[in-house]
């Protein structure tokens, strides 16, 4: 039995190392809409695997390295090859295409940063990964909502800006408040409150293009608010 307690975690890290596989297989064969269900599932996986551990007081130097080489996979290479995929056929320029790539590779520099990094309760230094990865995986859905938002997600420019700058974003020192309410920075918790119920409105209003946008908003509100952030 306390075998099996110790690996519940591990067990929930590697359901979200399988979701990952499953989005680049779904991506692979251009079925975007059934990457949103996997992506979600991938984001639950990844947020209970530590609340278990630490409900059942089983963290393990093992189960870190493993929740990294699962994030690596889920938060980095899937959403880069859901862009590669989704991207591929629409620009003659190689080079375009393969910008998304940089988000894989930053992504695992960033884990790895992570591992040996203390960390605060209160704040991520640089963009976590599943916070731009949920932004890509809806990229391929936002095309459908508007001829704008078609144009803008496939141009080569936005193409760019989005893969460096993001990318960037991931290995900076900027911090990013965590959402976890409770702390002891009133100010950083009523932030976290402003920005969830911007989230669900911008989600129940506009749908794939609000999850979008909830990446913006939430990259905005934590670099305008760098010194609220200790």
């Amino acid at each position: 039995m306390v075998i099996i307690k110790n690996n519940i975690p591990n067990i929930l890290t590697l359901a979200n190392l399988f979701c990952g596989l499953m989005i680049i297989k779904c991506a692979a064969l251009l079925q975007f809409d059934v990457v949103i269900y996997w992506a979600i599932a991938a984001l639950i996986f990844d947020f209970l695997d530590g609340s278990v551990a630490r409900i059942l007081n089983v963290s393990s130097k093992m189960g870190k390295e493993l929740d990294s080489f699962a994030d690596v996979i889920s938060f980095g290479a899937a959403p880069a090859l859901v862009l590669f995929y989704y991207w591929q056929d629409r620009f003659a320029e190689e080079c375009f295409f393969y910008a998304p790539f940089v988000i894989a590779l930053f992504s695992a520099y960033r884990l790895a940063k992570f591992n040996i990094t203390d960390q605060e309760n209160d704040y991520f230094v640089g963009l976590p990964t599943p916070a731009l990865a949920l932004g890509c995986f809806v990229l391929p859905q936002i095309e459908n909502s508007s001829l704008w938002m078609s144009s803008t997600v496939n141009n080569n420019y936005f193409v760019l800006l989005f893969s460096f700058i993001g990318g960037l974003l991931l290995v900076s020192n900027f911090k990013f408040f965590s959402l976890k309410l409770g702390s002891d920075n009133k100010v950083l918790n009523i932030i976290r409150i402003a920005y969830l119920v911007t989230a669900i409105l911008l989600i129940v209003w506009l749908h794939f293009f609000g999850t979008f946008l909830c990446l913006l908003v939430y990259i905005g509100f934590s670099l305008s608010i760098q010194n609220r952030i200790n």
